[in-house]
C-alpha cells in the first residue's frame, strides 16, 4: 500500500509544512490516511501535531479554534477546512492515574465516559487513544512514510474495523464509536472484527447517554458518506436500528407484512441506492434536509405525485406525517422545515401528464436545488424499477378535493410552500427584524402570516391545529394515510428515537 505525493491536497500540505518551518512535528492523520491506503477519494484532510491550539493560531491568519470537550484548530482555505488537532494522550489514563495518588480504585468508577479531552501528549500516546486501528495512521510528508503505532496497516490489508485496546472500554468510553464502526463498514467495504462486533451489541444501549446531538449527527455521517443503503442495511442487520428507530426497523423487515408495506420498503431500498450514485458524483455531499426526505418520502411518495388530485390538503398531510420523525431525531428548526418544503416541492418538480398546469415559482427558493436533487433520485430509482413508480391518489371527478387540487395546480402561488415557524418554542418574538428592515415581515416578526386568517404556525402546530387530510380512492391509501396522522404528545427519542408512524403502527 503506497500514497502518491501527488494525491495529498496541496493545502494541507502547506499546513504541515508551514508547521514543521517552526519545529513542530506535523503528519497527515486519520481517514485520508486510510482513504487513500485503501485507493478512495478522502472527503477531507486533518493534520495532527506537536503545536497546541493557541500556537497554531499564531501561525495561521486564516485559524479559528473551535471546541470546549476537544480544543483544535480550523484552518481555511476559501470553503475549505483542514482540521488540526494537538497530540492528545487518553484522558482516562491520567484520571485513573490521580485516583490511584488519592486512593480510588477503578472498581469504585464504573462509568468510563470520556467528557473532557484536552490531555496533550505524544505521537504515539495520540495514536493509541483514537477509536479504530485503521483510523490511527499518521503520514509523514518528508519522508513518504506511513507511521503505524496500533497495527493499522495490518488490519487495513485484512479490511477489517477493529477497535485500538480493549473494545468492552472504547465502547464504554464513547458509546458513538459503535455506530462509527458502522459507518466505516459500510463505507470501505470492511469487516467488524468478531470481539468488537461482540462489544458493539453488548453496549449498544449506552448510545442513550451521548449527546443526541452527536447520535443525530452521526446518523445523518451514515447517510452522507456514499454508503447509505449498506450502512442501513447493516443497522438492521445488528439490531442497531431498532434501538434508533423502532419502527423504520420494523418497517424494513417486513412487520407488518402487506402489500404497502412492502413498496414503501422497496421504494426506500431504492432511493437510498439513488442517493449513494448522487452523492457519488456530486462533490457537494447531501445536506440533512435532504436525507431526512429521502427517508420520509416512501409513504408520502403517491400523495406527492403531480397528478394527485385526492388530497384534499397536502401541506397539513405532510406535515403531520413528518412531524414524530422530526421531534423524535431532534432536527434543527431549519433542517425541519427545508425537508417539509422540499418534499411538498417535488410534486411540482416532477413531470405530469398536465403539461400545460401551471406551477409555482420556485428558482431562486433556498429548497430548489436540494429538491431538483431529490426529483433526480426519484426519477433514477423508478427508471431502474418502474414497479416503484408513484401511483396517483384521484379524487372522483366533481368533488371537492378534485376541485382544490386543480386550483392549487393552476396557481402561481403555492401556499403550503411558505415558510413555517418550524417546532414552536413559546418563545417571545421581537419585532421588526425581517429582512424587510423595521416593521417588515420576517423570522423575528410575530404578525400573523401563513396560516387560517395569517397564523404563522409551525409544523407541529400544523398537524395539532388543523383536521386531518381526507384521501379519497384506494383503501390501502386510507390505511396508509391513517398511519401518518397518528401523534405523540411527548418526544421519545433519548438515544431511542424514531423515524416514526409512516412505516408502522405506533408504539409509544
Amino acid at each position: 500500500m503506497q500514497i502518491a505525493p501527488d494525491q495529498i491536497d496541496p493545502d494541507a500540505a502547506k499546513v504541515v509544512q508551514r508547521l514543521r518551518r517552526y519545529d513542530h512535528a506535523a503528519y497527515l492523520v486519520g481517514g485520508c490516511v486510510r482513504d487513500l491506503l485503501l485507493g478512495l477519494k478522502p472527503k477531507d484532510f486533518d493534520v495532527v501535531t506537536s503545536a497546541t491550539p493557541p500556537e497554531i493560531k499564531r501561525l495561521f491568519r486564516n485559524c479559528r479554534i473551535i471546541g470546549r470537550r476537544f480544543r483544535l484548530a480550523h484552518i481555511f482555505f476559501g470553503s475549505k477546512i483542514i482540521e488540526t488537532s494537538t497530540f492528545r494522550a487518553n484522558p482516562r489514563e491520567l484520571e485513573e492515574e490521580e485516583g490511584e495518588i488519592n486512593g480510588a480504585s477503578e472498581a469504585d468508577n464504573t462509568d468510563l465516559l470520556i467528557r473532557r479531552d484536552n490531555v496533550f501528549g505524544t505521537p504515539e500516546e495520540d495514536a493509541r487513544r483514537r477509536d479504530f486501528t485503521i483510523n490511527g495512521l499518521f503520514y509523514d510528508l518528508e519522508t513518504g512514510n506511513v507511521i503505524d503505532h496500533v497495527n493499522g496497516l495490518t488490519d487495513l490489508e485484512a479490511r477489517v474495523v477493529r477497535t485500538i485496546g480493549d473494545p468492552d472500554i472504547r465502547f464504554r468510553e464513547d458509546p458513538v464509536r459503535i455506530l462509527r464502526a458502522v459507518k466505516f463498514a459500510a463505507r470501505c467495504d470492511l469487516t467488524i472484527e468478531p470481539e468488537t462486533y461482540r462489544r458493539m451489541m453488548e453496549h449498544r444501549s449506552e448510545i442513550a447517554k451521548c449527546a443526541q446531538a452527536r447520535v443525530s449527527e452521526e446518523f445523518y455521517r451514515l447517510l452522507r458518506a456514499g454508503a447509505a443503503k449498506r450502512s442501513i442495511e447493516i443497522l438492521v442487520e445488528t439490531d442497531l436500528l431498532e434501538l434508533l428507530s423502532p419502527e423504520l426497523s420494523r418497517g424494513l423487515k417486513g412487520e407488518p407484512e402487506n402489500d404497502d408495506a412492502r413498496l414503501r420498503r422497496a421504494r426506500l431500498w431504492g432511493y437510498l441506492a439513488a442517493l449513494d450514485r448522487s452523492t457519488s458524483r456530486r462533490p457537494v455531499p447531501p445536506s440533512n434536509s435532504l436525507l431526512l426526505a429521502v427517508l420520509l418520502l416512501p409513504p408520502l411518495r403517491d400523495a406527492l405525485d403531480p397528478d394527485s388530485s385526492g388530497v384534499r390538503d397536502i401541506g397539513q398531510l405532510v406535515a403531520q406525517g413528518i412531524q414524530p420523525a422530526l421531534e423524535r431525531l431532534k432536527a434543527s428548526r431549519r433542517d425541519a422545515e427545508l425537508a417539509r418544503q422540499i418534499l411538498l416541492a417535488i410534486r411540482y418538480i416532477l413531470p405530469s401528464q398536465q403539461p400545460r398546469r401551471k406551477r409555482p415559482h420556485l428558482a431562486g427558493r433556498e429548497f430548489f436545488d436540494e429538491a431538483l436533487r431529490l426529483c433526480e433520485i426519484i426519477s433514477e430509482a423508478e427508471a431502474q424499477a418502474p414497479e416503484l413508480g408513484g401511483r396517483p391518489i384521484v379524487a372522483a371527478e366533481g368533488s371537492e378535493a378534485a376541485a382544490v387540487g386543480e386550483g392549487q395546480d393552476g396557481d402561481d402561488f403555492a401556499p403550503e410552500l411558505e415558510p413555517l415557524d418550524t417546532f414552536e418554542r413559546g418563545r417571545r418574538r421581537r419585532r421588526g427584524r425581517g429582512p424587510g428592515g423595521p416593521g417588515a415581515p420576517g423570522v423575528g416578526d410575530d404578525r400573523p402570516r401563513g396560516g387560517p386568517n395569517g397564523d404563522r404556525v409551525s409544523v407541529a402546530a400544523a398537524a395539532v391545529r388543523y383536521p386531518a387530510p381526507q384521501i379519497q380512492g384506494l383503501d390501502s391509501l386510507l390505511a396508509a394515510a391513517s398511519a401518518l396522522v397518528q401523534r405523540s404528545d411527548r418526544p421519545a427519542f433519548l438515544g431511542t428515537g424514531s423515524f416514526g408512524g409512516p412505516w408502522s403502527t405506533r408504539v409509544d
